[in-house]
């Protein structure tokens, strides 16, 4: 073979070597927005979850709150039920 073909060659091998890896940095660069969105995502999601906890210890709060009072008022309601009947 002459130079020339041997050229030709490497100049061939170097445009497919080129074309593959732009063809594989657009797979990555696609691949790492989806890894980006993803990400997005798990943040939102994340953020979604710490709040519904944050709601979730309020009305624990709120409705062992309400407990106390409904203990509250049924103790008054038995003394005065019992103040009553002693009379």
């Amino acid at each position: 073979m002459g130079t020339r073909a041997i050229g030709g060659m490497a100049a061939f091998a170097l445009a497919a070597a080129l074309g593959t890896g732009c063809a594989t940095t657009s797979r990555v660069e696609a691949l790492e927005k989806r890894v980006g969105a993803l990400e997005t995502r798990v943040s939102a999601v994340d953020r979604k979850a710490d709040d519904a906890i944050a709601r979730a210890t309020a009305a624990e709060q709120q409705a062992a709150a309400a407990a106390d009072r409904a203990d509250e008022a049924a103790r008054r309601a038995d003394a005065m039920f019992k103040k009553s009947v002693s009379k």
